[in-house]
């Protein structure tokens, strides 16, 4: 399963491999992985999941809900190239796809799987 995300997040013990993509490519994973049925989008901002329609014209849900991978798990990331300082103004620049960089993260357990106490 490719996890989509809006940030480079590690919510479980393990080994990530985090590599830089293109648009081009971010968009091309994701279009593939849209038509095999294989990705969940744990994108938490309306406005991010529109500019990700708009670029690969796959249907974003916005989902503020905890990402959890299993093993195969993958992650397409697109993440603001720099911070928010105050989320809560309302005068919010307008964003674009040039604000965001992309990046793929491979997963694999630890131990083979097994949790280590």
């Amino acid at each position: 399963m490719i996890l989509l995300l809006n940030a480079a997040v590690m919510p479980i013990e393990g080994t990530y491999t985090l590599k830089r993509i293109s648009k081009s490519k971010f968009q091309r994973l994701l279009q593939e992985a849209d038509a095999a049925g294989n990705f969940q989008s744990y994108i938490g901002y309306p406005e991010t999941a529109r500019l990700i329609e708009q670029l690969t014209g796959v249907e974003i849900e916005v989902s503020r809900e905890q990402a959890e991978l299993a093993p195969g798990d993958s992650m397409l990331i697109v993440k603001l190239r720099h911070r928010i300082i105050d989320p809560t103004r309302k005068e919010t620049p307008e964003r674009s796809m040039d604000d965001f960089e992309f990046f793929r993260c491979d997963w694999k357990p630890l131990d083979g799987g097994e949790t280590v106490e």
